[in-house]
């Protein structure tokens, strides 16, 4: 019986520990692996990371273990190895079903698989997770790969220098068949092309596997996305079960003072959150990247920035430069501009 059960030691769930640590939560940790990161420490497969923003909150720069633009995971999983050190976690401990726990509160941070898409013939392919990383053994053949993000590219470009020829290619592909030592495929209706080798780097999707209807999933694309959309749950759930207030700042309720902050606050909101304005008198109260959700107020995105009156959508203003945005705040408040 714990209060916080968090599946999973990777990013999501070793910053959501270290939250909940932080806060004196009653909490523990579930790691199927006999160690943290699991996942990074099979992908990326090449072993060069997308991004250099890696850094989880709390905790110290990840730009102490790495200073380069491109770093490798196997920094990653140092740094991960150091921030997992303080928080209560228990390995070699497989999660099949939560409601065994008897958690008040379960949080899944399970991380995602490799996706292999549902064309025809694809079980006769390699995948990202099973091809050789030795570019030698790509020398002089012709290879298909499947997929347009980050694996795909990473894996186009570590047997360039020698295969024959590397065609990469997302959804247009419409099957695939096995005839003797070669691969057929038919590409957007274009007619049946020959390959000596067919990878599937169509990257990764969630592991749904211990959804159930009353657990809070963390996930995102990158550590950047996934810290923030932890910090966000955890403010949550310190607000909802613990009485504890969303932070917030004050500002002038004033069209210049709003516009101001909305336009140097937009292009920082990480997707799926949102910053949240509320005039009260005299002031404003800025709540910064809470879940998007209709509230009363000022909803700024990245995007676009909605007034809401009472869950009513009332204006929306996509403009989100200082100029456009202090029209903005003039006419929904009924004040004039100040410029």
């Amino acid at each position: 019986m714990v209060e916080y059960l968090v599946v999973g030691a990777g990013p999501a769930g070793l910053q959501m520990g270290r939250f909940l640590h932080q806060a004196g939560r009653d909490y523990v940790i579930l790691e199927a692996g006999a160690e943290p990161a699991g996942f990074f420490r099979s992908f990326p497969r090449h072993r060069v990371l997308s991004t250099d923003d890696n850094s989880l909150f709390e905790g110290v720069p990840f730009a102490r273990y790495s200073k380069r633009t491109f770093p490798g995971a196997d920094d990653l999983v140092r740094y991960l190895e150091e921030f997992a050190r303080p928080l209560n976690i228990r390995y070699n401990t497989p999660v099949t079903d939560v409601s065994r726990y008897g958690a008040r509160h379960v949080i899944l941070a399970t991380g995602k698989k490799p996706y292999v898409p549902g064309i025809p013939g694809v079980g006769e392919a390699e995948t990202y997770a099973s091809a050789s990383t030795d570019p030698t053994e790509y020398a002089g053949k012709r290879v298909l790969i499947i997929g347009r993000g980050h694996s795909a590219f990473e894996t186009a470009d570590n047997i360039a220098t020698t295969a024959r020829l590397t065609h990469t290619v997302g959804r247009a592909v419409q099957w695939i068949a096995k005839r003797g030592n070669e691969f057929v495929a038919m590409i957007d209706g274009t007619g049946e092309l020959r390959y000596d080798k067919v990878i599937v780097c169509a990257g990764f999707r969630r592991d749904t596997s211990l959804d159930v209807p009353y657990a809070h999933v963390v996930t995102g694309d990158s550590i950047k996305a996934i810290r923030h959309a932890v910090r966000a749950l955890h403010r949550t759930l310190e607000a909802e079960h613990h009485g504890v207030p969303w932070p917030h700042r004050k500002l002038r309720n004033r069209p210049d003072s709003l516009a101001a902050t909305v336009a140097s606050r937009a292009g920082q909101i990480p997707e799926g959150l949102a910053d949240v304005v509320v005039p009260q008198g005299q002031h404003a109260l800025l709540y910064d990247e809470m879940p998007t959700t209709e509230r009363n107020g000022f909803v700024v995105t990245s995007t676009q920035i909605t007034h809401y009156r009472k869950n009513e959508l009332i204006a929306v203003e996509r403009r989100l430069h200082r100029k456009p945005l202090e029209r903005f705040f003039s006419q929904q408040l009924a004040v004039p501009c100040i410029a």
